[in-house]
């Protein structure tokens, strides 16, 4: 009888090149209300240095508290938003190596499986064009009206959570996991790699590369295309700048306080960005 074996893929860092931040920038930036806009990316840019360090702490902490803000955004503009941001954003950024191991592993046999910390809306798109079978991703908890309530629902995708589901799928469909592959790009996916026979580091960070040479994994480099980061950054200044140009012209006379205060929020959000713009140049 034939050995079954398996291919278990990290998404952001490892097919492509993103973050869980920059998708949510991408669904912040295109919030229909200006206010709604300004506070989310406002949101995004002052806990930024608090969200990275939760997640050198803890990944799944991290995924918990971060995902908290989506709440108030409602599914179905999620689904739709999420088609948009593959077909605009990152179906551009797929590494070029990632298209050609993909297809290595499939002429070996390897069922292949998504299994990423960002969100289904996001990976199921990825996962149909690069015709991977199963997609394992975060799920977000919706009230009975639509809205996201900023819960993810368990299991929530991150370090143990990854290796326990391998281990429960790879038992209940006979996969071996001592001849199966797994990549990732981030230390946090050391568990996901350690179930694995083959466990491949692409584009390490520190942390995971200094495992992968000291035990004697293979560690692929690809090119990091320019960060969409920087340029969504670039993108939320703008917005800025616009927003408190519309509220001067709208509401200023009939509301200056309320008026002041926003455009005093936009003015630090696009402070900020500038200054984290010319930091990542």
């Amino acid at each position: 009888m034939a050995r079954k074996t398996a291919a278990f893929y990290d998404l952001d860092g490892t097919i492509l090149h993103g973050s869980v931040v920059d998708h949510y920038l991408y669904f912040a930036k295109t919030d229909p209300s200006l206010p709604g806009r300004a506070r989310r990316l406002a949101g995004a840019l002052v806990k930024g240095p608090y969200y990275k360090y939760v997640d050198y702490l803890d990944r799944h902490r991290f995924n918990t508290e971060f995902y908290a803000s989506y709440a108030g955004l409602s599914e179905d503009r999620l689904a739709i938003l999420g088609e948009a941001l593959f077909e605009k954003v990152l179906k551009k950024k797929i590494y070029d190596g990632m298209l050609e191991l993909l297809e290595r592993d499939r002429q070996a046999g390897h069922h292949q499986v998504l299994l990423t910390g960002a969100l289904d809306f996001v990976a199921e798109p990825v996962a149909r064009y690069l015709g991977i079978q199963k997609v394992v991703a975060s799920r977000l908890e919706f009230e009975s009206n639509g809205l996201c309530t900023g819960v993810l629902r368990p299991p929530v995708m991150a370090g143990p959570e990854k290796a326990n589901w391998m281990r429960d799928y790879a038992y209940e469909h006979d996969y071996d996991l001592r001849w199966s592959v797994a990549y990732s790009d981030d230390a946090a996916d050391l568990p996901m790699l350690s179930m694995v026979g083959r466990p491949v580091a692409v584009n390490p960070d520190a942390r995971l590369l200094a495992t992968a040479r000291s035990h004697g994994w293979p560690v692929i480099h690809i090119e990091v295309s320019k960060s969409w980061t920087r340029d969504t950054a670039r993108e939320a200044l703008e917005l800025g700048k616009e927003g408190a140009r519309r509220i001067r012209e709208e509401t200023g006379r009939r509301a200056p306080l309320a008026a002041q205060r926003t455009m005093s929020l936009l003015g630090d959000v696009s402070s900020g960005l500038r200054a984290w713009v010319r930091g990542n140049e």
